[in-house]
């Protein structure tokens, strides 16, 4: 009897490969958006307050807020990875149809939770405290919205469509 743990790992392998490239293809494209829509980015914001908060030398602030950022989006890959890896075996077009509604869902909570998140993430790695207060939730289908769905979107183009498209259904 042969055993399937050796293709099991290399399942699991190319899923967090799939979901590493897809955390950084993610942080680009958001860096992008937010780019080119002619406002700041959310690398130089939290950059420049994590470095404030916490009396860091400002140089370091570019550094500190791409870590952030790209921590954050691999965690987001990672999620969305694991919860389209444990759905059961399907085709391959129901299984496109079933998770493209989960990374919109995602998208939206990850818009609606950011506010809040990122006075956690400032005030534990820039004073080493949790804050006074918490930035609100975000229930606005602004460019923050459309960014996040963005961004689970083109997870869902790297980490269901194109696996798809290789294996050639």
């Amino acid at each position: 009897m042969r055993s399937t743990a050796p293709r099991a790992r290399r399942a699991l392998g190319v899923r967090l490969a799939l979901a590493a490239l897809g955390g950084v293809a993610g942080a680009l494209l958001f860096w992008a958006i937010q780019l080119g829509s002619g406002g700041g980015t959310i690398t130089a914001f939290m950059g420049a307050q994590i470095v404030d908060a916490g009396g860091y030398p400002v140089g370091l602030a570019p550094l500190v807020g791409w870590l952030v950022h790209l921590g954050v989006a691999l965690a987001y890959a990672v999620l969305f990875g694991s919860i389209v890896g444990v759905l059961p075996a399907m085709a391959p077009v129901a299984e496109a149809a079933i998770t493209f509604p989960i990374a919109v869902g995602l998208g939206s909570l990850t818009t609606l939770i950011a506010p809040p998140a990122i006075s956690v993430t400032i005030g534990l790695l820039g004073a080493g405290t949790w804050p006074d207060a918490l930035y609100p939730l975000n229930t606005e289908l602004g460019l923050p919205f459309w960014n996040h769905v963005a961004f689970f979107a083109l997870n869902w183009l790297i980490q269901v469509v194109t696996p798809a498209l290789v294996r050639g259904t």
